[in-house]
């Protein structure tokens, strides 16, 4: 399934010099980061030791794999959010429109590895179905702190028809939370004091409920 979003992938690449093909180097990258592996140098260095069978199972030829530059120049060029889509494509669609997909965690992740020479690093933001143990969908950010905007933009993405959409406090925004709604979704956030007026108010909603329990009648 993984390999077959692979190889949707559009190639940006120039058609002089391609020793190999882009969803090959794509899939060594994938591979090598789900075996632990930390950093492109170490995919590399796992991919000069994978046995003939694996390495044509790959799509790479009987002697020859790709360098650390080659994986290098290659992850930097290659579209983020295009890649993030067609990985979001690949999740069973039928498992995720399930009652057992009604909770949807939003949360941001640095990639590990994803430094560049300046020290910059690739941010995902990512909607997670717990019960299913998938990821429903995710979409490159521009990094922690300015994750508002790409939430957005991936709940969009997503049907929240009946789903609770839960996240850390930075996610309790008013136009989020109206989003999550206007596509018939819930939400629980947590509220901390760096918005005390909203705090307060909860705080007393609580404390002085508006509508209090009534006995019932005949009672």
């Amino acid at each position: 399934m993984l390999l077959a979003a692979l190889k949707q992938v559009p190639d940006f690449r120039q058609k002089r010099g391609q020793s190999y093909r882009l969803w090959s180097l794509l899939a060594l990258v994938l591979v090598g980061f789900l075996c632990g592996r930390r950093g492109l140098r170490a995919v590399f260095r796992m991919g000069r030791s994978l046995p003939l069978k694996q390495r044509l199972q790959l799509g790479f030829g009987r002697t020859r794999m790709p360098c650390h530059s080659t994986l290098t120049e290659t992850m930097r060029a290659v579209d983020a959010d295009g890649l993030a889509e067609l990985f979001g494509r690949a999740i069973v669609r039928d498992e995720a429109a399930s009652p057992a997909s009604r909770h949807i965690a939003i949360d941001g992740k640095t990639l590990r590895g994803s430094k560049d020479e300046n020290g910059d690093a690739e941010h995902c933001l990512s909607a997670f179905a717990h019960a299913l143990h998938k990821v429903l969908d995710h979409t490159a950010s521009r990094g922690k702190g300015m994750e508002i905007a790409d939430a957005l933009k991936l709940l969009e993405k997503i049907d929240l028809t009946d789903k609770v959409v839960t996240g850390d406090a930075m996610f309790c925004q008013k136009n989020l939370t109206e989003k999550i709604v206007e596509r018939g979704g819930d939400y629980v956030f947590p509220v901390k004091g760096n918005q005390k007026n909203l705090l307060e108010d909860i705080q007393t909603a609580f404390a002085t409920p508006v509508f209090p329990p009534q006995p019932l009648a005949g009672r």
